[in-house]
C-alpha cells in the first residue's frame, strides 16, 4: 500500500475537506493534514519457513496535523482523528488492513511560528498479504 491510498482512504472515510497531502504538509495553511512514511525503523521480523507464511507487512506512518490558532478546536480534531484510526480495520482494494496505534493519544507538538497548533500520530498498518 502506498501513502496516497492511506490518504484517500481517510479523505473518503473520515470526510476531510481540508487540505491534504502526503510527504509535505503547507505550513502557510491553518487546517491541514498530511501522511508521511515514518522515520520510525521497525526491527526485520522473519518468518519461519520464509516469506510464504507470512501473512502481514507493517506499514508505519506518521500523520500530521495543522489546525487553527485554537487550542481546543485543534484538540477536538486531534482527538477524532485518532479515535477514527484507533484500533480500525478496513479493506483497500481488497486488501484487509488493521491498525495499531503507537501512543495512547495524539502528541501535542504544540505552535508553529504562526501560533498553529500541531499534532502528531504515530500508527503501524498491518497489511495482510496474498499468501503465495
Amino acid at each position: 500500500m502506498t501513502l496516497k491510498q492511506y490518504k484517500d482512504y481517510f479523505k473518503d472515510n473520515f470526510k476531510w475537506t481540508d487540505l491534504i497531502s502526503i510527504g509535505k504538509i503547507d505550513n502557510n495553511q491553518e487546517k491541514a493534514i498530511c501522511f508521511y512514511n515514518s522515520n520510525r525503523n521497525l526491527a526485520y521480523v522473519g518468518t519461519i519457513g520464509g516469506l510464504k507464511n507470512k501473512s502481514t507487512n507493517i506499514k508505519p506512518i506518521t500523520i500530521l496535523l495543522r489546525y487553527t490558532k485554537n487550542q481546543n478546536d485543534a484538540e477536538i480534531m486531534a482527538r477524532q482523528i485518532y479515535d477514527f484510526f484507533n484500533e480500525r480495520s478496513f479493506f483497500i482494494k481488497n486488501k484487509r488492513i488493521f491498525t495499531q496505534m503507537i501512543y495512547s493519544e495524539p502528541i501535542s507538538l504544540g505552535t508553529d511560528d504562526k501560533n498553529v497548533y500541531e499534532y502528531s500520530f504515530e500508527l503501524d498498518f498491518y497489511e495482510e498479504r496474498e499468501m503465495i
